[in-house]
């Protein structure tokens, strides 16, 4: 379901900033994250250390609205960021930004594989043209595509663009010839987010998807990937107004308090190893005082 929402002022004007900015609106995209990363990590740490810290911050920034929404949605943009990273490097804080900055800029082409729809965000429309495209790649003599498949269906078909799903070794007959239109990254993350999609329509619609549902699916993955684009915009370039729906939910209070308490035992736990130097010296002064009562007694 599409939701409805107004992109305001600052936001939008940001946006289309960071969008046709080119290589001196991306470097300075990269020293302001850099700048913001620099109060979560000041040692070089492991990715996985990294996204906690990044995520304690979120909690406990009075600059972030709504931590207990917003925070999540920059979690799904830092965990896809760095999932092809390797678990034993280590990260400064500008190396964190170069691998966030670059993928988050990635995002922006989520919505413009060929022949699925206009627009962007919350604007995008699906055309008419994905149903036949989506329809014409399923298997010959077949209207509808197992769940289990749509995963990697939506990432070959995406990958090869203009030329259906087919692997390049069967695509001889395609003679479109342009420019990409987007990464390797956004079809990974379609593959990912459909992955989740296709299991729930699996349990709710059957265990087969017509070509309607399987484009409904890049549908909602368009709006997803803005939401989480507007959630790391909001959290890492402090614009005040984001398009991050708030759910209706009477617990956001005691969640807000959940991730800010989880963020405070993480920053004793960081500090529990530090040996309380203050605390040895007090003791060898009294141990020390202990030994010249003794000496006078």
């Amino acid at each position: 379901m599409k939701l409805i929402a107004i992109l305001v002022g600052p936001y939008a004007a940001l946006a289309v900033s960071w969008t046709n900015s080119g290589s001196k609106g991306s470097q300075l995209g990269l020293e302001t994250c850099t700048s913001n990363a620099e109060k979560f990590i000041t040692t070089p740490v492991k990715k996985s250390r990294a996204i906690e810290r990044a995520m304690d911050h979120c909690a406990l920034d009075k600059k972030v609205d709504d931590k207990n929404f917003v925070c999540p949605h920059y979690r799904e943009i830092l965990t896809a960021a760095f999932a092809r990273e390797s678990t034993t490097q280590t990260f400064n804080a500008k190396s964190f930004c170069e691998v966030t900055e670059l993928y988050v800029s990635q995002l922006k082409d989520a919505a413009d594989v060929p022949n699925m729809g206009k627009g962007a965000g919350f604007h995008f429309k699906l055309s008419e043209e994905c149903k036949p495209t989506v329809a014409k790649s399923f298997e010959k003599g077949k209207k509808t595509l197992p769940a289990k498949s749509v995963p990697d269906f939506w990432y070959a078909l995406c990958m090869n663009q203009d030329c259906a799903h087919f692997l390049p070794s069967r695509t001889r007959w395609c003679t479109h010839d342009h420019q990409p239109t987007h990464s390797q990254s956004v079809c990974e993350a379609v593959r990912v987010f459909a992955r989740d999609e296709a299991f729930v329509m699996e349990k709710n619609l059957g265990k087969d998807l017509d070509s309607e549902q399987v484009c409904s699916i890049y549908d909602d993955f368009v709006e997803e990937t803005h939401i989480d684009v507007s959630a790391y915009m909001h959290v890492v370039y402090g614009t005040k107004d984001h398009p991050v729906p708030s759910p209706e939910n009477k617990m956001r209070a005691l969640e807000s308090a959940k991730m800010k308490n989880e963020a405070q035992g993480n920053k004793l736990k960081d500090g529990a190893g530090q040996p309380v130097k203050s605390g040895a010296a007090a003791m060898n002064l009294f141990l020390g005082l202990v030994s010249l009562a003794g000496l006078w007694a």
